[in-house]
């Protein structure tokens, strides 16, 4: 049996071109509609990273300044404590009353005057290597380290004095008696000369004398 086709070849081609478009069309919308979710999922992750970050950047800026503040406040302390040390230690050393009597058994005579004076007294520490870790927030002693006690305040108390004496042996006899005295360690003599006047020769002195501190934890 003979079957005749009777569809033009022109118009089953249109057909068939129609049809591969309605597939290209449908596939180009598929893509478009999956770029955009994708751009948009793409954009959610990229804004929620850019948020992790940031706020992690300001976590780190806050733990700095943290671990700033801490330094400053210890450094603070440790300077309160170096000043404390220091007045404690200047109010106790000897007493004004035992100088006065340190110098007045030294004088035997009247061969010697004081034309001028001054007492000073101040405080000396210790160097010791402390036995800390510092870690960045807390200052935390080793444990393989036995510990050791602060600093000390050596207390160093000098007299200086300025004045004539009748002549080098009275001055001798002076500086013998000071170093005579227990509560001296020192007496330094910085110059002596001898000045002539039409009466009578006197010799001008500068003396240092220091006196026996203590330490002062």
């Amino acid at each position: 049996m003979i079957s005749f086709d009777l569809v033009p070849g022109d118009y089953r081609a249109r057909l068939v071109l129609k049809e591969s478009l309605k597939r290209l069309s449908g596939l180009l919308v598929g893509l478009t509609v999956i770029a955009l979710v994708s751009s948009a999922a793409l954009a959610f992750v990229n804004k929620s990273l850019h948020s992790q970050i940031q706020l992690l950047q300001n976590q780190h800026a806050v733990t700095t300044q943290q671990r700033n503040d801490l330094e400053s406040l210890d450094a603070q302390i440790q300077e309160l404590v170096r000043q404390w040390q220091l007045l404690t230690t200047l109010r106790s050393g000897a007493p004004a009353e035992h100088i006065f009597t340190v110098i007045d058994s030294a004088l035997e005579d009247n061969s010697i005057w004081f034309q001028r004076w001054a007492f000073v007294r101040e405080g000396k520490r210790e160097k010791s290597q402390g036995n800390t870790v510092n870690t960045g927030y807390f200052i935390v002693v080793s444990d393989d380290v036995e510990a050791k006690p602060s600093p000390a305040w050596d207390i160093e108390t000098h007299i200086k004095i300025s004045g004539q004496a009748r002549d080098h042996a009275a001055l001798s006899r002076f500086v013998r008696g000071l170093f005579n005295s227990p509560q001296v360690s020192d007496v330094k003599v910085q110059n002596s000369t001898l000045q002539r006047f039409a009466a009578a020769n006197v010799v001008r002195f500068d003396l240092a004398v220091i006196l026996n501190g203590e330490s002062k934890k």
